[in-house]
C-alpha cells in the first residue's frame, strides 16, 4: 500500500488539516461519536500528556489522522482509558487496518479496546470482537419510540413504572435537571466513581489528576462539542448523576454514579429515559449506551455496532498471564487492567502502585473463588 506517517502534536495541525478531519468524520456515519470529534483529540492533548496525531500518507498524499497517547513503549488511543471509540479518521474511500496504524506507530505496541473500522481479521486471544449498543430513535421522535419499546417489553417497563411510584412515595415527585456547568456536582459524581472503582477492585481512573481536569474541561465546551451533567432527584434528595458526551447528534451515556440511598428504585434507568427525552427536542436522535453487557440495555437499545478490542505488536508481562496459567478468562482480565492503569498513569510511580493494588485485589478475588468451591 505504501503508508507512511508523519507524527505532530495536535497543536501543529493547520487549519486546513483540521478542516479535512472535520469533513472526513462528516463523510462516514460510523464515525459520529463524539469522541471522533476534533474537539475530544483538543481536550486530552490539553490535559494529558504524551498525546500525538499521526498523520498518515499513501504515496504522498494525507489520508487519515490517528490521534493517540504514548505510554512507555505502548500506544493508546488519545484519552483512553475513557475513550470509548476510536478509529483512523480518515478518506472514506481508504482502508487502514490495525496492524497497518500499529506498524506505522513510533511504538512497540498499540492497545486498542473498541477499534471501528477494517482489521486484519486474526482469531488468536489479542482480538475480541465486541458489540456497542445505540437508542436510535427515528423521525417520529421520543414518544413513538419509547411506545414501541414499551410494547415490546411490557412487563419490564410495568416494573420500572413500580419502581418510580415507589420512589414517589419515599422521597417525593422525580425531576431530572440537564445541568450547565456544575462543576461542584461533577466532583460528586467523580468521587463516587472513584469510590465505586475502589470498592470492586477497579483501578481508580481518577487517581491522576488530568482525568480529573479533562471532564472538567469538557463541561465548560460550547453547544457543538461538550460533556453534560444529569441529575435525577426525588423531592429535595439525590439519587443519580450521568455525566455525558455530545456532539452531531449523538449523546454518548459515560459516566454514570447512584447514590445507595434510592438503589432499589431503578434511579439510573429514569434518569436516562428522562434525559433522552428531554435532549430529544434539541436534534439528539442517537443515544450510545456503550457496550453491551448489561442485560438492561437490551430494553432500549435497537442498533448495534461491531468493535473490536485487541494489542497488536510486541508482548509485554501480562502475556505471561496466559502462558504460565492456561486461563484464557484471567489473561484477559489481566490485560484490560493493566491497559487501564497504563493508560491513565502517566508516571511510573502511578503505575506501579496500580499494579500492586490490582495485584492485591486478583489474590483475593482467587481466593475467595477456592474457598467458595
Amino acid at each position: 500500500m505504501g503508508l507512511d506517517a508523519f507524527i505532530i502534536p495536535m497543536r501543529d495541525l493547520t487549519p486546513e488539516e483540521r478542516g479535512l478531519w472535520q469533513e472526513w468524520q462528516r463523510a462516514r456515519p460510523q464515525l459520529r461519536s463524539p469522541f471522533f470529534n476534533i474537539g475530544f483529540s483538543d481536550a486530552v492533548a490539553c490535559e494529558g500528556s504524551g498525546v500525538a496525531v499521526a498523520k498518515l500518507y499513501e504515496a504522498g498524499r494525507l489520508i487519515g489522522f490517528f490521534p493517540y497517547q504514548r505510554r512507555g513503549r505502548t500506544a493508546y488511543p488519545v484519552g483512553a482509558p475513557m475513550n470509548d471509540y476510536h478509529a483512523v479518521i480518515g478518506d472514506p474511500q481508504t482502508r487502514i487496518t490495525l496492524e497497518d496504524v500499529a506498524r506505522l506507530l513510533p511504538v512497540k505496541r498499540l492497545s486498542v479496546n473498541s477499534w471501528i473500522g477494517p482489521d486484519n481479521g486474526n482469531a488468536d486471544d489479542r482480538y475480541l470482537r465486541l458489540s456497542t449498543c445505540q437508542a436510535n430513535i427515528g423521525p417520529d421522535g421520543y414518544d413513538a419510540w419509547f411506545e414501541k419499546q414499551r410494547s415490546q417489553h411490557n412487563k419490564y417497563f410495568k416494573d420500572k413504572a413500580r419502581s418510580r411510584r415507589g420512589m414517589e412515595s419515599a422521597f417525593g415527585p422525580m425531576h431530572v435537571h440537564i445541568e450547565g456547568a456544575n462543576h461542584a456536582l461533577l466532583d460528586q459524581l467523580i468521587s463516587l466513581k472513584s469510590q465505586q472503582y475502589r470498592r470492586t477492585g477497579r483501578h481508580d481512573i481518577f487517581g491522576p489528576q488530568w482525568t480529573r481536569r479533562l471532564l472538567h474541561r469538557l463541561l465548560d465546551g460550547d453547544n457543538s462539542f461538550k460533556a453534560t451533567l444529569a441529575s435525577l432527584w426525588a423531592g429535595d434528595t439525590l439519587l443519580a448523576m450521568e455525566l455525558s458526551l455530545h456532539a452531531d447528534g449523538v449523546w454518548h451515556f459515560w459516566f454514570p454514579a447512584y447514590l445507595e440511598t434510592g438503589a432499589k428504585y431503578s434511579p439510573g434507568i429514569w434518569l436516562s429515559m428522562e434525559t433522552m427525552r428531554q435532549v430529544c427536542t434539541g436534534g439528539y436522535d442517537e443515544f450510545d449506551y456503550g457496550f453491551s453487557g448489561e442485560a438492561y440495555k437490551k430494553y432500549f437499545c435497537n442498533r448495534s455496532e461491531q468493535v473490536v478490542e485487541a494489542v497488536i505488536g510486541g508482548r509485554d508481562w501480562t502475556d505471561l498471564v496466559r502462558i504460565t496459567t492456561q486461563r484464557p478468562d484471567l489473561a484477559l482480565s489481566t490485560r484490560r487492567r493493566w491497559a487501564a492503569i497504563e493508560a491513565s498513569e502517566p508516571q511510573l510511580g502511578g503505575r506501579i502502585l496500580g499494579t500492586i493494588l490490582a495485584g492485591r485485589s486478583l489474590v483475593g478475588r482467587l481466593a475467595r473463588k477456592e474457598s467458595s468451591k
